[in-house]
């Protein structure tokens, strides 16, 4: 009994591992662009919960990094993000309507798969850095304290919460980390948040097709993020989720996500939501704090659901006390293990140099697609010269069914 429940307990806390991915950019969708918190969180929690049935494992669901980024910059309408999902929408469900299995094998060879890893490893610590460097709102500035030493304490503190967890597996670290940043905001806000909370839901509007700038949509927010969906999304996520679970990862192809991803991004878009991907690293978040199961994603989609139906109103004022700080801590954590996946080409040296080359250029550009992109054509250039197999053997584009690290 006591093992079930442990084992309950490790799944919510795990469901909750992604959060520090999903809350910023769900949160300035909402307050910068308008997006209304009733479609964007129904929307998501619906396809937390269809994914969780469907895969039977804990995989993420985000809104989509370049576009949600771009789309907060420049200010872009809630309809023109939503056209954003129906164009999204469209490229994937009729991209899982053919078998592109041979096409991704012979793109996503080994080290570009690593490469793109690597790459949103290091995007995911670096924005966790600004993160845990950003002066929390609450906290007023003290005399001869430098304004970042509130971030890094509060980094320590949850480093010390994830430690801890590591020598106890039975410490639900996640939801610690969780308790923790609602309990420091609180404090730090005096809970004046608590006093915005208002019962009820923002009515969603039905968009058929979404009205908002196509140009903007399809040149501006869709295409710097159509390759960085199929690299990471499809690829690295199919890649991941096989090396965290095994075989139990049998559902998760990359047909399969393709599938999910276009027929979620389709039913969003319906309702004035924003679009949404499957992302590697948010596998690795999951599994990292306790998420074994399915179960992980009906926690999670359902709280997501819950919060849509009754604090639709309230979900900005709520998520702004939770400390930015706290959230950047979890993405240093996150994005470090999620690069520790390039371990296995560390001893193949024309392997090793393409996956870090996307690595670095990553981190010199900060665009993932860019990198994904040189990475492609230099691993092409270097298997040629070394007069390898233009496009990789069986075994360099991982056919097979890794087992559990």
């Amino acid at each position: 009994m006591k093992s079930g429940m442990r084992n309950d307990l490790r799944e919510v806390a795990g469901s909750f591992g992604d959060l520090a991915t999903f809350l910023p950019l769900a949160v300035g969708l909402i307050t910068v662009n308008g997006m209304n918190p009733t479609s964007l969180f129904l929307s998501a929690g619906a396809m937390y919960i269809a994914a969780g049935l469907y895969f039977r494992l804990p995989i993420p669901v985000q809104p989509l990094k370049a576009t949600s980024a771009i789309a907060i910059a420049i200010g872009a309408s809630p309809g023109t993000i939503s056209m954003v999902a129906f164009l999204m929408g469209c490229i994937f469900f009729l991209a899982s309507l053919f078998n592109l299995n041979g096409t991704f094998r012979k793109i996503f060879t080994r080290p570009i798969v690593r490469g793109v890893q690597l790459g949103l490893g290091i995007l995911l610590a670096k924005g966790g850095m600004k993160a845990l460097l950003t002066q929390h709102p609450w906290i007023a500035p003290t005399a001869g304290v430098p304004p970042v030493f509130s971030g890094i304490v509060i980094g320590l503190v949850v480093a010390a919460i994830i430690l801890f967890s590591k020598k106890d597996r039975a410490y639900p670290s996640a939801l610690a980390v969780l308790a923790f940043g609602l309990l420091l905001g609180g404090l730090l806000s005096s809970f004046q948040p608590l006093s915005a909370i208002r019962l009820g839901w923002v009515r969603p509007e039905w968009m058929f097709p979404p009205h908002g700038d196509l140009s903007v949509a399809l040149f501006v927010l869709l295409l710097p993020q159509v390759p960085l969906t199929f690299a990471n999304s499809i690829a690295a996520t199919t890649d991941t989720a096989r090396k965290y679970y095994g075989r139990d990862a049998f559902r998760v192809t990359r047909r399969n996500l393709a599938a999910s991803l276009g027929i979620g991004n389709l039913l969003s878009s319906l309702i004035g939501g924003m679009p949404f991907c499957h992302g590697s690293g948010g596998v690795t978040a999951h599994y990292l704090f306790g998420a074994r199961t399915g179960r992980a994603n009906l926690c999670i989609g359902g709280v997501f659901v819950l919060s849509a139906l009754f604090l639709g109103n309230s979900i900005s004022a709520l998520a702004g006390m939770f400390p930015v700080s706290v959230l950047g801590a979890l993405l240093i954590y996150i994005g470090v293990r999620h690069a520790a996946l390039i371990r296995d080409v560390l001893e193949c040296d024309h392997e090793f140099a393409i996956a870090a080359g996307i690595g670095a250029l990553t981190l010199i550009t900060g665009n993932l697609a860019i990198a994904f992109a040189a990475g492609i054509l230099s691993n092409l250039l270097l298997r040629k010269l070394l007069g390898l197999d233009l496009w990789g053997s069986p075994d360099e584009i991982g056919s097979g069914v890794p087992t559990n690290p």
